[in-house]
C-alpha cells in the first residue's frame, strides 16, 4: 500500500522560487496548495497545484496574512507549510503562533535577525572571517559623502529582489542616489557602502537540519536579467565555498534553508559574500543537476533526518524564457527584439543552446503556457510593460519595512 502524500502549502505563489518549487515537488510525485494575494499567481497555473488560498500580502498586511494561514492549515489539515519567500521570517516572528502539529522548519528568530539585514549580515561575515567585499555602515550625509573609490554598492538594510541596491558609477550618480536616500529618511536605518568586487556572480543554495548541512547547490550567473536576477545559469561545484556555507549554517544552528550571493574573485578565486537570503531560491537548476532542495526541505519540515546529499552535476544550463523576454523588452522597448528572443528560446539558438528550460518547463507542465502567454501578448502590445509587471509581481511577495517592524513587535511581545 502507497504511503499517503503530506499536504503541502507554500507560503505565497507569485515568485519566480515559488514556481520552481512547485515544479520539483510536481515532479517527485507531490501536490501542493498555495497562499496568494493574487488570485492570478503565476504558481496557479500549474497542474501539480490543487487550490489557491487567498490572503493578504504579507508586506502589506502581516497581521491579515498570518491570520489566513494559520486559518488555511488549520481548515486544509495542512502537514507541511513551505516558507519559498521572504515570509520564512515572518513565521519565525509567529512561530507560537503557528498550529503545534504543524510541519516546518525554521531557524530561531534570533538567526534570522543575523541574516536578514545587509548590515547584520556584514557583522556576523566579519565575526566568522568569511571573506567580503570591502564594508562600512553610515548613518549621515557626511559618512556617506566621503572619499571613496568607484565605483561602490548603496544598500538599504532590506531589499527583495535586489530592490534597494544601488551601484554608484561617479559623484553624479552618487549625488542622485543620495537625494533619493534622503526622500526616503534612509540614514535613520543605517545603509551599507560596500566595494565593487570584480568577478563571476554565483548563487548558493543549502538547507540545514539544526546546523547540519543536509544539501547544498551553487550556480552561476551566465545571463543577468531584469533586477539582477538571471536568464542563464549553470551549475558549478566548489568545495571552498560549500565549507563556507556548511561553517555559517552551524555557527547559526540554521534550520531549513538558506541562500547566499557572492563574488568569485577572477584572480584569486576567493569567494567574496555579498548577500543572503534565509529561504530557497530558485531551485530547478540544483534538481537538474541532481541536488532535490525542495524534497530536502520537506523532510526536515516534516519531522525526518534526511541523509547529506552529495553536489550535484556541474556544467548543467539552464534559462529563464520567461525573464528572458522580460529582459529582451526592457533593453530597447521593441517588439521585434521579444519576437527575437522567442524565436531562440524556441528553437533554442544563440545563447540558449544545450540550455534547458527551468521556470515555465511547457513540457512537464503545460499549464506553464497560460501565464507565458499573458505575458508574451502583454510585450507585443507594449514593450514598456516589462517593468511594470516585474514591479507588480515583487509587491505579492515581498515584505516592507513596515511589515518588518511588525514582525518585531510581535516577537517582542511573545
Amino acid at each position: 500500500m502507497t504511503a499517503q502524500k503530506p499536504k503541502i502549502l507554500l507560503s505565497e505563489g507569485s515568485s519566480l522560487s515559488s514556481r520552481e518549487v512547485i515544479t520539483a515537488l510536481g515532479l517527485a510525485g507531490h501536490r501542493v496548495d498555495l497562499v496568494s494575494s493574487d488570485p492570478v499567481c503565476l504558481g496557479r497555473f500549474s497542474r501539480f497545484v490543487d487550490r489557491v488560498h487567498r490572503a493578504p500580502a504579507s508586506g502589506a498586511d502581516p497581521d491579515g496574512y498570518l491570520k489566513a494561514v494559520i486559518e488555511t492549515v488549520k481548515a486544509g489539515k495542512i502537514d507541511a507549510l513551505l516558507p519559498v519567500h521572504e515570509q520564512a521570517y515572518l513565521f519565525a516572528a509567529a512561530r507560537e503562533r503557528l498550529p503545534s502539529a504543524l510541519g516546518i522548519a525554521l531557524a530561531d528568530f534570533e538567526a534570522f535577525e543575523q541574516v536578514q539585514s545587509k548590515a547584520t549580515l556584514a557583522e556576523l561575515l566579519a565575526r566568522l572571517h568569511v571573506p567580503q567585499p570591502r564594508t562600512e555602515l553610515v548613518r549621515s550625509v557626511d559618512e556617506f559623502a566621503a572619499d571613496r573609490p568607484y565605483p561602490f554598492f548603496v544598500k538599504a538594510a532590506f531589499g527583495t529582489a535586489s530592490t534597494g541596491v544601488w551601484r554608484v558609477r561617479d559623484a553624479r550618480q552618487r549625488d542622485a542616489v543620495l537625494a533619493q536616500l534622503l526622500q526616503h529618511n534612509a540614514f535613520t536605518r543605517g545603509l551599507l557602502v560596500q566595494a565593487a568586487a570584480t568577478g563571476s556572480l554565483e548563487r548558493t543554495q543549502a538547507v540545514f537540519d539544526r546546523g547540519r548541512l543536509v544539501t547544498s547547490h551553487i550556480y552561476r550567473q551566465v545571463v543577468e536579467g531584469p533586477g539582477g536576477g538571471d536568464v542563464l545559469k549553470i551549475s558549478v561545484v566548489n568545495a571552498q565555498v560549500r565549507g563556507i556555507v556548511e561553517r555559517i549554517g552551524h555557527a547559526l544552528d540554521w534550520h531549513g534553508a538558506l541562500s547566499f550571493d557572492y563574488i568569485l574573485d577572477d584572480a584569486m578565486k576567493t569567494p567574496h559574500f555579498i548577500d543572503a537570503n534565509p529561504r530557497l531560491v530558485e531551485p530547478m537548476n540544483a534538481w537538474l543537476s541532481g541536488v532535490d532542495l525542495p524534497g530536502a526541505l520537506l523532510q526536515i519540515s516534516l519531522g525526518e533526518t534526511p541523509p547529506t546529499q552529495a553536489p550535484g552535476r556541474e556544467g548543467v544550463v539552464t534559462r529563464l524564457g520567461l525573464m528572458a523576454l522580460l529582459d529582451a523588452a526592457r533593453q530597447r522597448n521593441r517588439r521585434r527584439d521579444v519576437l527575437r528572443e522567442i524565436g531562440l528560446l524556441a528553437f533554442g539558438l544563440g545563447r540558449y543552446r544545450g540550455s534547458r528550460e527551468e521556470l515555465v518547463p511547457l513540457l512537464t507542465d503545460p499549464w506553464c503556457a497560460v501565464p507565458l502567454g499573458v505575458v508574451v501578448a502583454r510585450l507585443l502590445r507594449d514593450p514598456a510593460a516589462a517593468a511594470r509587471i516585474s514591479d507588480t509581481t515583487v509587491a505579492a511577495y515581498s515584505l516592507t519595512s513596515q511589515a518588518i517592524h511588525r514582525l518585531r513587535a510581535w516577537r517582542h511581545a511573545a
